[in-house]
């Protein structure tokens, strides 16, 4: 068993103690008032590598959401070129991780990742044997496995395969002199986790597991690739305290120990884009040659950054299909619109068309209501001379009846010639 300098060990066991003394005293105030709400059934962030977790260790946890995923990439500085440092660029010295991580039916996670810029690449898994139940003193339990794939000489830093580039420019996939006896495909572990829920806007959980591989297999290679900080060979443990400072805020402050060093750091999320910092190997303090032939890679405390986004593949599938369908509808809106303009635009002349027509119909029909009114008094007329006749005929009046003037008659035409 390896032993922790004192001035870091200190800090860590505070930090221990705390993570189990909040849940404890929580517990007690809990059972004291009879509150009987469950743990905050709260999301993990990612961890650096390999799916949700704390920085580096699993735990024994899976989204009870089916189809919640994890996109993530992280950067860890390691200068790892053992042969020329001098020619490694800044980028070049953080070695880069993608990883993506699924959760199905509330039992099972699965996982791919990508370790490095080389790339390196593995699958990564578990599955909840056991839940954590309302009440109930038990952890929840999963067993896992951690880079399923090609390259079976991978060690905790993920570079144990590198890329040789040959004279012309053509690379092929290598594996590092110093990894060739580190055996971690596929590495398996099994996890407990129990969580505690602390108020209404923050839990803590611990955790505690074994395995092999990647948390056991230091390739032969002794001190030079760990010093300090292992508590038990395959044994991994840690801490996680989670607050919401707000409703679409949370911030996780995470402790552990991943079977070699102890990592501490801290991961924001904000409506499910997260960012963390985390410091790993703290209790070995700064590089220096006197750690042993790779104190490059190992053996030095590093800085990492992650940058992430976690969501549900059903709500983003159905949030696709209400943003195709809203795009439809402001399609459909538009031409609506236009069709409305131009429906609005021939209402307009048919409108003025039938103000013409009206105002036509009315002076044609004024015209020939006219005409007939006048027809009409004529007819009128007549007949009241008719009737002045008849009384005068019955009244014994024999004079003949006034014969109306006649017209004129026309005047010749002169243009024709005379008669003969």
């Amino acid at each position: 068993m390896r032993r922790l300098r004192s001035s870091v060990a200190l800090p860590i066991l505070a930090l221990g103690a705390a993570l189990v003394a909040v849940p404890v005293a929580s517990a007690q105030d809990s059972s004291a008032t009879m509150r009987a709400e469950p743990p905050q059934n709260d999301l993990y962030p990612a961890t650096l590598d390999f799916g949700t977790g704390l920085i580096d260790d699993p735990v024994a946890w899976v989204s009870p959401a089916s189809g919640d995923v994890w996109v993530q990439t992280s950067a860890k500085h390691i200068p790892y070129n053992l042969v020329n440092q001098a020619t490694l660029n800044t980028s070049a010295q953080w070695n880069t991780n993608l990883s993506i991580d699924s959760h199905w039916g509330g039992r099972y996670e699965l996982g791919f990742s990508l370790y490095s810029q080389n790339p390196e690449w593995g699958f990564f898994g578990q599955a909840l044997l056991n839940k954590e139940e309302q009440g109930k003193w038990w952890p929840a339990i999963a067993v896992g496995f951690r880079n399923l794939g090609p390259y079976p000489h991978e060690e905790r830093m993920l570079v144990g395969h590198d890329v040789s580039i040959d004279s012309t420019g053509n690379g092929a996939d290598i594996t590092s002199p110093y990894a060739r006896h580190f055996h971690s495909t596929p590495t398996l572990y099994g996890v407990a986790t129990k969580s505690f829920a602390i108020g209404r806007t923050s839990d803590a959980s611990l955790t505690l597991g074994y395995g092999d591989g990647l948390f056991s297999d230091d390739g032969g290679l002794g001190k030079s690739y760990n010093d300090k900080g292992t508590i038990a060979k395959g044994l991994f443990l840690g801490g996680r305290y989670a607050i919401h400072p707000t409703e679409n805020t949370r911030l996780d402050f995470l402790a552990e120990n991943n079977g070699w060093d102890w990592n501490a750091g801290v991961v924001g999320t904000w409506r499910g884009i997260s960012l963390g910092i985390y410091g790993t190997e703290l209790e070995e303090g700064s590089k220096s040659p006197t750690k042993g032939t790779f104190y490059s890679v190992y053996n030095y405390t590093k800085v990492n950054l992650s940058l992430g986004y976690s969501g549900n593949l059903y709500d983003i599938g159905r949030g696709a299909m209400l943003r195709s369908r809203v795009g439809e509808l402001q399609r459909e809106e538009t031409r609506l619109h236009l069709e409305l303009a131009k429906r609005e635009e021939r209402i307009t002349a048919l409108d003025d068309q039938l103000r013409k027509a009206q105002a036509g119909e009315l002076a044609e029909v004024a015209k020939r209501r006219q005409t007939l009114e006048s027809e009409i008094q004529a007819e009128r007329d007549a007949i009241q001379k008719a009737e002045d006749r008849l009384k005068a005929l019955q009244q014994g009046d024999q004079k003949p009846p006034v014969k109306p003037p006649q017209s004129p008659p026309a005047a010749p035409d002169s243009t024709k010639p005379p008669a003969r």
